[in-house]
């Protein structure tokens, strides 16, 4: 279940970011994670390869660390859009983070984010929620439903 990986003070509503750096950067700033920098470089290296902007506003950055201790997911919710010049005209209104330790299993992790975020209807609701708790609410309701 994706929502018991969510922390109220993971979870940013309406924040900007200059560009992708600037927001990945924000959002490594609330895990548990020392080496922002380092981190935000290795998930943009990887977006080169594969990008995880993937359509309906939706973007899954990620990435594994050795030796780290139970994964993290951070999640940006940004009700107007954000649009990163590196991306076009594909506009951010959810974005995850996941910071995975190699124990857990991040395959079925991002599977559960995947079904969730292709709900229209849990979308619609994420872009509503004012407060964090109503963001794990929502997500916790929608994976018990």
């Amino acid at each position: 279940m994706l929502a018991e990986y969510l922390r109220p003070d993971q979870i940013l509503l309406n924040e900007g970011g200059q560009d992708y750096r600037d927001m990945l950067q924000k959002m490594v700033a609330r895990s548990a994670e020392q080496d922002a920098g380092g981190i935000v470089d290795e998930i943009l290296a990887r977006e080169k390869i594969m990008p995880t902007a993937l359509g309906k506003g939706i973007y899954l950055p990620r990435i594994r660390i050795d030796g780290k201790t139970g994964s993290e997911v951070i999640i940006a919710v940004n009700r107007q859009g954000l649009r990163f010049e590196e991306y076009g005209s594909k506009v951010a209104n959810i974005i995850m983070l996941f910071i995975f330790s190699r124990d857990d299993d991040h395959a079925a992790i991002l599977a559960q984010s995947l079904r969730l975020l292709n709900d229209d209807n849990l979308r619609a609701t994420l872009l509503k929620c004012t407060k964090e708790t109503e963001i794990i609410r929502a997500i916790s309701d929608w994976e018990q439903a």
